[in-house]
């Protein structure tokens, strides 16, 4: 690192971890040499990260190839920890460069034999959030070649019931994956199970990672169907208008609006959710709205409603959808420029992009002024400003490739 010794940058990342600051730690990790990360300062951070649960400067300090066989302070092997705690991204992070999992000494069945050894002793029982001693289970499996039935994945996610656990999270992943007949069929009954909310949600979610794997799938133009899509849309439809627990309905709505075309009818459909009290339902209703929906006049209407919505990643995700839209107006720009100093990074960053797109005077300089405050391609917002870079220059290309044909 410029300008300072390894030891310092180690108690710089160090120091940046265990403050919470992952912003920070992340920009520092940039700059960082290999000195600065070997040796037991190395050791020590990845440590700290890891039990921290910061799972994405784990899976930085892996790519910096840390290395994640040497035992931690007190001799922890830090796979064997991440299994035996449930630490599901952090241990997916430990073994993202792994080789051969499939060996007879990879850390892969280590940990494997770790997470259902702690498993079955109920190691982590009662603690908040639950370990997802399952979630691991079933990626390590899968990993290895072992795959089990819908109905054990879902009683695995069912175990806590709860559509942001970890468990959850990778038994409805696996099961997307499995574009057939048979899973969508399958995902369609457990959808229909009107005694058993949690047996409904689950099928209803493995329903919409279906058809993001569809569309991955298939080579389609921009109007092909996605495989059962009609099946699912008059399936999913009614239950727009149906349905009354708010969890499930942002699941509705996101499953329906991945199986339908973006023409108007879809947009109307979700519409009727933009002002749900549940910040869920609008979060779901604020992403499905994106630029290809956004010309619809109440699509606009909704999006700028939601803008000024109390939650901050709604206020960004219905800016982001304002600020692609191909509408200009006096209204869309009084908009952003509300939003120019607010409190959230991104709702700011979307502002500012909605103006500069627009050519108003205002939005240079507030992109200049965060782009100023970015320190490398880690910095938060470092993606989208290359983004809306790229988007200013070939906006001015084409204004200048028009005016030289005249």
């Amino acid at each position: 690192m410029a300008g300072g010794s390894a030891l310092a940058a180690g108690c710089w990342l160090l120091a940046a971890v265990e403050r919470g600051d992952d912003d920070a730690a992340l920009e520092l990790l940039y700059d960082a040499t290999a000195d600065d990360l070997a040796g037991d300062d190395a050791v020590a951070l990845l440590a700290a990260a890891a039990r921290a649960g910061r799972q994405e400067l784990v899976d930085h300090l892996v790519v910096w190839n840390v290395d994640v066989t040497r035992p931690w302070y007190g001799g922890v092997d830090p796979v064997t920890w991440a299994a035996e705690n449930g630490r599901y991204w952090v241990l997916r992070a430990l073994l993202s460069r792994s080789r051969d999992p499939l060996s007879s000494d990879s850390p892969h069945r280590r940990a494997l034999r770790t997470a259902q050894e702690a498993l079955a002793s109920g190691v982590g029982a009662g603690s908040e959030p639950p370990p997802a001693h399952r979630a691991v289970i079933t990626d390590l499996e899968a990993e290895l070649g072992v795959h089990h039935s819908p109905d054990e994945l879902m009683a695995r996610a069912l175990v806590h019931a709860d559509p942001d656990h970890d468990d959850w999270f990778a038994s409805v992943s696996h099961l997307g994956l499995r574009t057939s007949r048979e899973t969508f069929d399958w995902a369609l009954e457990a959808a229909q199970d009107t005694s058993n909310l949690d047996r409904r949600r689950f099928g209803l979610d493995t329903m919409e990672y279906l058809s993001i794997a569809f569309s991955l799938d298939v080579e389609q133009e921009h109007d092909t169907e996605l495989p059962f899509a009609r099946e699912a849309e008059d399936f999913l439809r009614p239950l727009l208008n149906s349905e009354q627990d708010p969890r499930t309905l942002a699941i509705v709505i996101g499953a329906f609006t991945s199986y339908s075309s973006a023409d108007t009818d879809t947009v109307a459909a979700i519409l009727a959710h933009a002002d749900h009290a549940d910040p869920r339902v609008r979060g779901t209703v604020s992403t499905m709205l994106h630029t290809n929906t956004a010309e619809h006049e109440e699509a606009l209407a909704a999006l700028a409603r939601l803008a000024d919505d109390s939650t901050p990643t709604i206020r960004a995700n219905a800016l982001s959808g304002l600020a692609t839209s191909a509408l200009d107006t006096p209204e869309l720009r009084a908009v952003f420029a509300a939003h120019l100093a607010d409190p959230y990074f991104d709702a700011r960053l979307e502002a500012a992009a909605g103006l500069a797109l627009r050519d108003d005077e205002r939005g240079l300089p507030a992109l200049d002024k965060i782009r100023s405050g970015t320190k490398n391609m880690n910095s938060p917002g470092w993606g989208r400003l290359c983004d809306i870079h790229h988007l200013l220059r070939v906006r001015a290309e084409a204004a200048e490739t028009t005016a030289q044909g005249r």
